[in-house]
């Protein structure tokens, strides 16, 4: 099924008129060859004078601080534009994470206890006596993201081979199924590996990626993870294993898109900060409708603009 002309017409006017600047920057950028320099420019203003991504970049957590998980988020961003490793977005959120490693954790906290001070969604509530927020669980999830843009970015950092050791060790005491979050920051990881480690993470997330991948479609209006969470473009590693149901899922995508034009998420933050919920969602609503659309051009299901 291919997205109608007017179904496309109506996730741009959203974007256009409902997304946060950033979206619509970026919309431009890839579907009407807008420019790069003002996606930058608005990228820029997530980013804080200590290098790291803060300002709610994650809606979910309206922290205008820095933290590692939010400058995960900006540099996936910057990734997506291929911003080179000397550009200053880069070198700055690199000089943040480089300076926010814990020894303690052998790695990063998601998020800082000051989290708790601001409107946020409960999973990133940050419990004190575990010592991380609930989107924590394992080391993955924003560990193997981190040590990935470390290998893209700062390939000669003197601690990069014993955190990649880390990373995979993490990866064989996981759990199966991983958890989709795990599951993802394993895959960005495994995008920035050469050679035997590439080759062994891939294999092991290929192996257990229907595990992971919600399969019924009628869960799919849940918050699990959906193929195209995981395959979003052909040439994906793992579009032969869920070939099949990224077909019925670009179905389902097209049917359920909002008579508004927008993709509603799949979660809301349980009555809590309710206002703030308001704001999160309709950007959540422009994040996603940007993303569906770059989906179904990559699977060549989408009208020409």
């Amino acid at each position: 099924m291919t997205l109608s002309t007017q179904q496309w017409k109506n996730a741009r006017a959203y974007i256009k008129l409902y997304a946060r600047p950033l979206e619509q920057k970026l919309y431009c950028f890839y579907f009407e060859d807008g420019s790069m320099d003002d996606v930058i420019q608005e990228l820029s203003s997530f980013q804080n004078e200590d290098g790291g991504f803060g300002q709610a970049i994650e809606p979910d957590f309206r922290l205008k601080g820095s933290s590692p998980l939010a400058t995960t988020i900006g540099l996936q961003i910057a990734k997506n534009l291929a911003l080179p490793a000397n550009h200053p977005i880069i070198k700055r959120a690199m000089d943040y994470l480089n300076n926010t490693y814990s020894e303690e954790l052998q790695g990063w906290n998601a998020v800082s206890e000051t989290v708790n001070t601001v409107p946020h969604a409960p999973w990133w509530h940050f419990d004190h006596q575990k010592g991380h927020c609930g989107v924590q669980a394992t080391w993955a999830n924003p560990n193997a993201e981190i040590v990935g843009y470390f290998h893209k970015y700062f390939p000669l950092h003197p601690r990069l081979t014993e955190w990649t050791d880390k990373a995979l060790q993490e990866l064989s005491d996981l759990s199966i199924p991983l958890e989709m979050h795990d599951f993802l920051c394993y895959q960005r990881l495994s995008q920035e590996l050469s050679g035997e480690k590439k080759k062994n993470v891939l294999e092991f997330l290929i192996s257990n990626v229907r595990n992971t991948v919600c399969t019924d479609p009628s869960k799919w209006d849940q918050y699990v993870a959906k193929p195209l969470q995981i395959a979003g473009d052909p040439s994906s590693p793992f579009y032969e294993s869920l070939k099949e149901e990224i077909q019925m899922q670009l179905n389902w995508e097209s049917e359920n898109q909002c008579p508004e034009g927008y993709w509603q998420p799949k979660w809301s933050w349980f009555g809590q900060y309710e206002d703030e919920w308001k704001v999160a969602e309709t950007e959540w609503r422009g994040i996603l409708t940007l993303n569906m659309l770059r989906i179904f051009r990559a699977y060549r299901v989408i009208p020409t603009p």
